[in-house]
């Protein structure tokens, strides 16, 4: 089977409407973010905020692949008398091009105090302290490379602490948050959910490869508005898109444990009044907002 690589340029702000964009068009939903970075000597890297961010999709090389092209064109022209959009391109892939097209961008990276995100495909060896996510996010969105999912990361380090026994990572795309939570809270139980089939395939398989102690359950599906959860839990994690943070507000509320924690990412710094005003509707707490770019991690906390 041959593939079509579907890439743009854009500025920050246009991120997350064109990453919608390619979701709805491309296989399976997946899409790639990849900010511009600077590597360093010591195989760390520095984003250039000041550079465009790349967002890519892949389509099926099928007779309605330049009608599907042709589409998103046309929207992201319309996109484009509002943001920064720069020409898309698209490229022609084999199987096994397509299969490792990817593989280029990632690096071993280190994020926050103690984590350490390193590609299955190359090597590592651990400083102590150190936790390591082995990671093949094939075409699953999280490779730690996007500022939400280091804020996250980040913020777990902080709040992963405790006597926390169950954890939820909505929309866990390629497992690395789950892992994460995993490898700072040996022995809790982590439910990892996300709508997409692939997602769910990835996260698996990506779970399955670091060797765990703690269990994950990686499973199809959301929380739905409106309806109460049998489980509740002391920590959720949702990087998800503002929007839907703002829909499932007041689900994210009612499957926490009372006085437990959601670290709530995937936010567009302009979004960030919106996403914060729907949580404290419903009834949680803002405690704590962290930057990095023009990216958002709200954190709040259910009253006792």
């Amino acid at each position: 089977m041959d593939w079509i690589e579907l890439a743009v340029d854009v500025d920050r702000e246009a991120v997350e409407a064109v990453s919608e964009l390619f979701a709805e068009y491309g296989y399976n939903g997946g899409v790639v973010v990849e900010e511009a970075i600077v590597p360093q000597p010591d195989e760390d890297y520095v984003v250039d905020p000041a550079a465009p961010v790349q967002v890519r999709t892949y389509l099926v090389a099928d007779a309605k692949a330049e009608d599907t092209r042709q589409r998103i064109a046309e929207a992201l022209w319309h996109l484009g008398r509002m943001r920064q959009i720069g020409e898309l391109r698209a490229t022609q892939l084999k199987e096994e091009d397509w299969a490792n097209a990817w593989k280029a961008h990632y690096q071993t990276t280190r994020i926050g105090r103690s984590m350490v995100i390193k590609p299955s495909w190359l090597d590592y060896s651990a400083a102590p302290g150190d936790h390591v996510i082995e990671l093949d996010p094939g075409m699953a969105f999280g490779t730690g490379l996007h500022p939400t999912t280091r804020l996250c990361l980040e913020a777990l380090e902080d709040y992963a602490v405790g006597s926390i026994r169950r954890v939820l990572d909505l929309g866990t795309g390629s497992g690395i948050l789950a892992i994460g939570t995993a490898r700072l809270l040996p022995g809790v139980h982590i439910w990892a959910l996300d709508t997409d089939s692939v997602a769910v395939e990835v996260s698996a398989a990506n779970v399955a490869a670091n060797a765990l102690t703690t269990t994950i359950s990686v499973e199809q599906g959301s929380l739905r508005p409106g309806v109460e959860p049998d489980i509740h839990f002391d920590l959720i994690i949702a990087n998800i898109l503002a929007r839907v943070i703002i829909e499932l507000a007041g689900a994210i509320a009612g499957a926490l444990e009372p006085g437990g924690v959601a670290i709530t990412s995937g936010i567009i710094d302009e979004r960030g009044p919106d996403v914060y005003a729907a949580l404290e509707r419903a009834g949680l707490n803002v405690i704590e907002t962290r930057q990095e770019g023009d990216w958002l991690a709200i954190i709040v906390r259910r009253p006792e």
